[in-house]
């Protein structure tokens, strides 16, 4: 038996099933006969939008030239035309197991729409792979920002309100494989590790209907998060400023600003970065790359807000 999961969205769980019939079989043979194709799930390309498919073998038998563990079609296997061959014949038949979905909340179903998805960004993937290995690389070397723990700023914006801000942190999301793969886009903006991957809303038992700023949204205010200039007391800190992206009816996706005018942001399961798709350090999450001219591209800015100490995520 095998688990995929597609590492595709930043908020919502990535799509991921089990493979329990002879299919799972093909697929360890085309693995053993390309084995070039196979790379850590830990490597590759981490921005928004597509970033490979995840393979899980589920028993402890241990199968010849393949780790426990692995990804292909993820922008650092050596052999990224077949990875991608085996990618696209593994979507292509995601349907057969819509019943062994792995999402037990129901919010990203093993449907045509959810297939759609993955299809426009493998392709997109394929057409642009050396421009995303480019990337991929620069951001490895990237340094981090410097600057104090945590600051009280006052907002520029609404001159009665404060908020903190700390020093981009990034090893506290990466060096721990559990700690990063089990907290989203959420968990970093929140400044909050709950290894659930949390939802908005979640906390209060109704999460967002739809992928859409106003859904998102209203689940988010539910677990406490303010607007922005809804000023928060001293009694609240440390007290942070978020902001909200939506791609629509696809996924959302958040920001906190740091120290030194920067923001930082964590793609699903992988690195937390200060750089956008760009790998331009963000000053303004308005006008940062956020997938432009990929199949998900997160178009709508929904707001800022504030997360105090109150607020509880799950």
């Amino acid at each position: 038996m095998l688990k995929i999961t597609v590492d595709i969205f930043s908020g919502r769980p990535n799509p991921s099933w089990l493979i329990d019939d002879e299919r799972a079989n093909d697929i360890i043979k085309q693995i053993q006969k390309f084995g070039d194709i196979v790379s850590d799930q830990d490597k590759g390309y981490d921005g928004l939008g597509y970033r490979g498919v995840h393979i899980d073998l589920m028993g402890d038998e241990s199968v010849r030239g393949i780790p426990s563990q692995f990804a292909i079609a993820n922008g650092s296997n050596k052999n990224q035309t077949e990875g991608i061959n085996l990618a696209k014949i593994i979507v292509d038949q995601m349907l057969r197991y819509e019943k062994l979905n792995l999402d037990l909340l129901g919010i990203t179903p093993i449907d045509k729409n959810i297939q759609k998805i993955i299809f426009e960004n493998l392709e997109y993937y394929e057409k642009n792979l050396k421009a995303i290995q480019r990337k991929t690389e620069e951001r490895i070397k990237a340094a981090a920002a410097a600057g104090p723990i945590r600051v009280t700023v006052n907002d520029a914006k609404c001159t009665s309100c404060q908020y903190e801000e700390s020093k981009f942190n990034p090893s506290f999301w990466n060096s721990n494989t559990n700690v990063r793969q089990n907290n989203n886009c959420y968990n970093y903006g929140r400044n909050w590790k709950t290894n659930t991957f949390a939802q908005p809303g979640r906390f209060t038992g109704q999460t967002a209907a739809t992928m859409s700023c106003a859904e998102v949204k209203a689940a988010a205010l539910r677990d406490g998060l303010k607007e922005r200039c809804v000023c928060l007391p001293a009694s609240e800190q440390p007290r942070r400023l978020m902001a909200l992206v939506i791609a629509p009816n696809r996924d959302y996706h958040w920001y906190r600003k740091q120290t030194n005018g920067y923001w930082g942001h964590k793609p699903g399961g992988t690195n937390a970065r200060n750089v956008d798709n760009s790998n331009v350090v963000i000053t303004n999450p308005e006008t940062c790359d956020r997938g432009v001219g990929t199949p998900l591209n997160y178009t709508d800015f929904c707001g800022y807000f504030y997360a105090g100490k109150s607020v509880r995520i799950i």
